[in-house]
């Protein structure tokens, strides 16, 4: 066995012990828990480095929808939200939770943005985790959703 070949594999299984665990899975379809009018659903389905996140809303105006596809550590989304604003988010992992890094460009400001999405142990509960600041003020929310069948 060549010196080369021995470096690779001790780097092969360097990586693969630093990884650990493979990084979970978000694919479903994900229901608010709320009191609220507004419902929001989460329709997700994640294939290696592709995300794809269908957000429908439904309300007392109706039902709307935005489809947004993301690559898992590669370059920037851009898309307009339901608003019509326009987005600029990056997708990166951070151990095991999906951190969403989010520019809104609304009018001439821009509000930076950070989603942080989190599974429950058991899989059945999606965590998402929402700062961002506007106008000097920081607002910081908690959203779960439920794993609908």
């Amino acid at each position: 066995m060549t010196i080369r070949a021995l470096r690779s594999i001790v780097v092969l299984f360097f990586a693969i012990s630093v990884s650990g665990q493979t990084p979970p899975d978000f694919t479903g379809h994900w229901r608010q828990q709320t009191n609220s009018k507004t419902q929001r659903q989460l329709e997700v389905e994640q294939k290696g480095q592709n995300l794809r996140v269908n957000t429908v809303v439904t309300n007392s105006d109706g039902t709307r929808n935005l489809e947004v596809q993301y690559v898992i550590g590669g370059l920037e989304t851009t898309y307009r939200g339901l608003d019509g604003d326009e987005f600029r988010s990056s997708v990166r992992w951070d151990t095991s939770s999906l951190v969403f890094d989010t520019i809104e460009q609304e009018g001439s400001s821009e509000i930076p943005q950070k989603a942080v999405w989190t599974l429950s142990a058991d899989g059945h509960a999606l965590q998402v985790d929402r700062q961002f600041t506007k106008s000097g003020k920081r607002t910081h929310s908690l959203t779960t959703y439920i794993r609908r069948p």
